[in-house]
């Protein structure tokens, strides 16, 4: 029992270490880079900034297409800062006049945590129960063998 309890809280601890995630789908606001040359402005850092608000909103790099996603929680005046180590830059302003709706959630693998967890518990507990009966049938069978 001891041993069940165990693995319990052991099963407890390690959904904390779990790392979840979400998909899903919505309309992002997008800013696609690039000089006249058609070279492109891959990995680029960039910082955004919500309407009235002096910290970011969200930094990071451009993808490998140049762009810039993402996905606003407030209506007003967007800055978004482009730059580059070697100096190149922007700064854009995106008038958000819309929210954008979730269209459709995903997350698969929060539900399916917690029975992994446990069918790894109960498998554990087959297996140190058969072992337990071996052990039992063996000494059985050296207390017949040693009373004969």
């Amino acid at each position: 029992m001891r041993i069940v309890l165990t693995l319990l809280l052991l099963l407890i601890n390690l959904s904390a270490h779990n790392l979840q995630h979400k998909v899903w789908h919505e309309e992002a606001t997008i800013l696609a880079f690039s000089f006249a040359s058609n070279d492109d402005f891959t990995y680029e850092s960039y910082e955004i900034y919500a309407p009235n608000r002096e910290a970011p909103y969200q930094v990071g790099r451009t993808d490998a297409h140049s762009r810039v996603l993402f996905l606003p929680d407030s209506k007003g005046l967007w800055k978004i800062k482009v730059f580059s180590e070697d100096g190149h830059g922007k700064i854009v302003e995106v008038e958000v006049n819309s929210l954008n709706k979730i269209t459709e959630v995903s997350n698969p693998q929060n539900s399916m945590a917690f029975l992994k967890g446990l069918a790894g518990i109960i498998i554990l507990f087959i297996i140190f129960t058969v072992i337990y009966r071996i052990k039992i049938k063996k000494e059985k069978n050296e207390e017949n063998i040693d009373s004969k």
